[in-house]
């Protein structure tokens, strides 16, 4: 699949503009580490409350954090398609990348299971309530997933094929 896409992508005009703009890859380096610390730092704070770890805030205003989450990760889906087009040899090959892509998809359905099961139940939390066992297990698949994703994006540079 990804010698595929790395195919498709090799020579597109996305990969030679890419290729052929110099300063495009460190704003693209940028705004990926911009949008990772929305990402991050906005699931932070929502998954350790949603686990029970920060007393004091009701679960339902850490809502508030969750635009800025998707913010974030749009600037890193964004960034990392054309990270992808720009050098798609390296990535489709590089076991840090595959690691990265499966922890993602692992995230986002940990996501979509947090919409379906657990969101409809946080209106009925207050602080002094201790979230059920169901909302901590996803906000820890959510906190691994992504820890994860961001050690595995980190190797990217110092791993190869394996």
């Amino acid at each position: 699949m990804w010698s595929s896409l790395a195919n498709f992508a090799d020579g597109s005009p996305v990969n030679l503009w890419i290729q052929d703009t110099y300063w495009l890859w460190p704003v693209m380096e940028i705004t990926h580490f911009l949008g990772l610390s929305l990402l991050f730092g906005g699931l932070l704070v929502v998954d350790l409350r949603m686990a029970g770890h920060i007393k004091g805030v009701t679960p339902s205003s850490t809502y508030k954090l969750l635009p800025l989450v998707l913010v974030g990760f749009t600037l890193n889906l964004i960034t990392g398609v054309l990270f992808f087009f720009g050098d798609p040899a390296r990535y489709s090959i590089n076991i840090g990348f595959q690691l990265k892509m499966v922890l993602i998809t692992i995230a986002g359905l940990n996501a979509l299971f947090y919409h379906w099961r657990v969101s409809p139940s946080i209106v009925t939390w207050d602080e002094t309530n201790e979230p059920p066992k169901l909302a901590k297990f996803v906000a820890y698949v959510s906190l691994t997933c992504w820890f994860g994703v961001l050690l595995s994006g980190r190797l990217i540079p110092y791993v190869g094929t394996g």
